[in-house]
């Protein structure tokens, strides 16, 4: 270490030693508290966006509850355009594939539920989207494309409704003993409200005793 004999000494060093690094030291911490300020700033933008997109999350699902399929689908159309990027998107389509299929738009509904599967990562999510999907393919007479996606044996809590939807299929296929014996499986395993299993009961005495 230097040792300096005077305090003019002491103090023509500092002036030195500042001139020489001062300059990165001051754009250093200008750095840092650019780095701070901007990752606050950054973090209440998200918040922000996040509470936008939970809010016309909110007023699409109290349109859809109103049976106003107008706002639910100007508020779907919302979250896609602003939040996109969010996990309310998948959300506002699975939102949108509901109103296609009212509106017997059937090619927009699978739209909606392809990007839903090729977008999302919660595993439950996954089955609604697989099954509506399923479910929409049958109705537009798609057998081989359902027939695919219900080839899973992860069916989790979902095991009914697969049952049920393959049920749906055979019947369609024309396969009346293979669809009776997958209805009864679904109403063996079926947890779903009274009036649900009572559709279900219904589908499978519409084909008669084997």
């Amino acid at each position: 270490m230097d040792v300096y004999k005077t305090e003019e000494e002491q103090v023509e060093a500092l002036k030195k030693w500042w001139e020489e690094n001062g300059k990165s030291i001051m754009a250093g911490i200008a750095i840092g508290l650019v780095a701070i300020f901007g990752w606050r700033g950054y973090n209440q933008h998200q918040d922000i966006k996040a509470q936008e997109a939970s809010t016309l999350y909110e007023q699409m699902i109290g349109s859809a509850r109103s049976d106003d399929q107008e706002n639910s689908r100007l508020y779907a159309d919302r979250i896609l355009a602003e939040h996109g990027a969010s996990t309310y998107a998948v959300f506002a389509r699975l939102m949108l594939a509901k109103l296609a299929v009212e509106d017997e738009q059937l090619d927009q509904a699978e739209s909606h539920l392809r990007w839903v599967l090729d977008n999302n990562a919660q595993a439950e999510i996954e089955h609604v989207a697989r099954l509506r999907l399923a479910r929409v393919y049958i109705a537009g007479d798609k057998l081989d494309q359902a027939e695919q996606l219900l080839k899973t044996n992860s069916t989790g809590e979902f095991v009914a409704r697969y049952d049920e939807l393959r049920g749906d299929l055979l019947v369609k296929q024309g396969n009346t003993d293979a669809a009776r014996e997958a209805y009864q499986k679904a109403l063996l395993n079926s947890v779903a409200t009274e009036d649900a299993q009572s559709i279900l009961q219904m589908k499978l005495d519409d084909l008669g005793q084997g």
